[in-house]
């Protein structure tokens, strides 16, 4: 701080006309959080600086619009600068402006926008929750000349996106959602540590289907004979995925687990905890049993932990997998699951795992059974998200915002 504070003297003294604050490194105050989105985390960098210049101080750093007005009320800056959060929603400015704040969509602090800027050769900077970013003449949301009566299976977040699209055009939308909540998956995200941006954005979307009148039906899973008495000129599938089981499991459950399961509340776990798979599901799942019980054991059959995160925070969960105590074993193809553990193969020999609980999270497969029985009855039928292949949030919210756009 003591530099930087003489740093900025000597740039006033050169002429500057305002002191833009910023920190990076390993221990900078936004690394040491990521990717908890702690708001305003550099505002006391920025008021120890403006403590010695008289020219106006600009604070940057996951700013809320309420933790905005905060740091400048509490005068610990002149300006501030927001990043991110303008890709996620451009209107920010005239959305506080107008009082309507709970309308921002959130950043969730993904950093899939910094992987494509610093990893991704020749990609254009995305979005994972605004599709139309850089392509917003293409993707505007233009009234629908003939509105539809517009049926959507499935309040995830590519059900919710394209329900949001197609009634802001003008369609009479009604959304079906077997539980009880809507949201879909970014319910179990929303539960792992260090994801409390997930949460914000359901709030967004139950913001949305209340302003825009979408008709939303919760426990109400579909069948095919419910969508023909309904009638609809438009059917929306976004039925999402469910947990692969592995046919070595299939029948023995023992204390096994899915990760959903488990982030979902299931409550009688045993210690010893093995954690089959190893990517973003499994990490995240074990972080979260890490915070509750000791000695937890990653099981994955690919040589790399988290081979699907991206590349910005993946050293940042390892680190902190890692400093949780939790045990990393890779190249092992799983060939049997008993009630003392799992045994595998490794390098062509057999090593076996002790474990009390076993939690599965090899991955998802598509729900869309739903498709094969409507193809034909229907006018007009869009599969989105999930249910066509699972993949992460910002496939799933550009498929919802695209059909919406198509209806």
């Amino acid at each position: 701080m003591e530099e930087a504070k003489e740093i900025a003297r000597l740039a006033q003294k050169a002429g500057a006309d305002a002191i833009h604050v910023s920190a990076y490194g390993p221990k900078a105050p936004q690394h040491l959080a990521m990717p908890k989105p702690v708001s305003g985390v550099l505002a006391d960098l920025a008021h120890g600086v403006k403590q010695v210049v008289t020219v106006p101080v600009i604070v940057v750093g996951r700013i809320t619009p309420e933790a905005g007005e905060r740091i400048l009320a509490e005068g610990k800056a002149d300006l501030v600068a927001i990043g991110k959060a303008f890709l996620a929603d451009p209107e920010i400015p005239a959305k506080i402006a107008a009082n309507k704040p709970e309308e921002i969509r959130p950043c969730i602090l993904c950093m899939a926008c910094r992987d494509d800027l610093f990893f991704e050769t020749g990609a254009s900077v995305r979005c994972q929750v605004n599709p139309a970013l850089g392509k917003e003449a293409e993707f505007k949301i233009a009234q629908a000349k003939t509105p539809k009566k517009v049926l959507i299976v499935g309040g995830g977040p590519a059900g919710m996106e394209a329900a949001r699209v197609a009634a802001h055009r003008g369609h009479k939308v009604t959304l079906w959602e077997k539980n009880s909540t809507l949201g879909g998956q970014l319910n179990y995200a929303a539960i792992s540590p260090y994801k409390n941006g997930i949460v914000p954005l359901i709030e967004y979307y139950q913001t949305q289907m209340q302003k825009f009148g979408i008709k939303i039906e919760l426990r109400k899973a579909a069948t095919e004979a419910m969508i023909k008495e309904f009638r609809p000129e438009v059917v929306v599938l976004a039925t999402g995925a469910v947990p692969i089981i592995p046919e070595i499991w299939k029948g023995k459950r023992f204390n096994t687990f899915t990760a959903l399961e488990v982030l979902g509340g299931y409550k009688g776990i045993q210690e010893r905890i093995a954690v089959v798979g190893g990517g973003l599901i499994g990490c995240e799942t074990a972080e979260f049993l890490a915070e509750r019980y000791k000695d937890i054991i990653i099981l994955e059959m690919m040589e790399k932990i988290g081979s699907d995160i991206g590349p910005t925070l993946r050293s940042h969960i390892l680190e902190r997998l890692k400093a949780a105590g939790i045990q990393f074993e890779v190249g092992i193809k799983i060939t049997e699951i008993t009630e003392k553990g799992v045994r595998g193969l490794r390098n062509g020999s057999s090593e076996f795992f002790d474990a009390g609980t076993i939690v599965i999270a090899v991955g998802m497969k598509s729900e869309n059974h739903l498709a094969a029985y409507l193809e034909g009855t229907v006018p007009e039928i869009h599969l989105i998200g999930d249910c066509i292949n699972p993949r992460r949030i910002r496939e799933a919210i550009a498929d919802g915002y695209s059909a919406g756009l198509k209806i």
